[in-house]
């Protein structure tokens, strides 16, 4: 006659997740602020470099429409969603987003507005100034939704 054995090996994940200690979640919050810190400098500088490409797809695309060139502004812009937090000015994050929902009404229904893409791209360059507050930066958003709404 046969025995059958069942093995529940340990699994050594769950043996550190259940033992106590470690850093607390303050000071992980502290120093993960304090990394984010050191690259603010940089992360600025990259915006800023971005905002410059972006600028320049913008005053290459004419006054008509251009699929292509709308492309490249969106892939410009894109890149850049996510680096306004790291910076301290979360608005940029929000700009390039409507941007980028700007550049996608447009290619999708064959339309160029280079005003409301200009809007953007100045509203991106204003949100980026220093000790700009939320409380300043809100009616921006604001306006820049109502663009990107319009053309949606």
């Amino acid at each position: 006659m046969s025995h059958v054995r069942f093995v529940f090996p340990k699994i050594r994940l769950t043996e550190i997740l259940k033992t106590p200690g470690g850093l607390a979640v303050a000071d992980a919050l502290e120093r993960a602020e304090a990394g984010l810190a050191t690259l603010k400098p940089r992360c600025l500088k990259e915006l800023a470099n971005l905002l410059a490409d972006a600028e320049a797809v913008f005053a290459d695309l004419g006054p008509a429409f251009n699929d292509g060139g709308l492309a490249d502004l969106y892939a410009v812009a894109v890149r850049g969603i996510g680096a306004g937090a790291v910076c301290g000015c979360p608005g940029v994050d929000e700009a390039l987003t409507s941007l980028c929902d700007l550049i996608d009404h447009l290619r999708t229904s064959g339309r160029y507005d280079a005003e409301a893409v200009g809007v953007h791209l100045r509203a991106w360059r204003l949100l980026m100034a220093p000790g700009l507050s939320q409380d300043d930066a809100r009616p921006v958003l604001d306006g820049l939704r109502k663009v990107s709404a319009h053309y949606a």
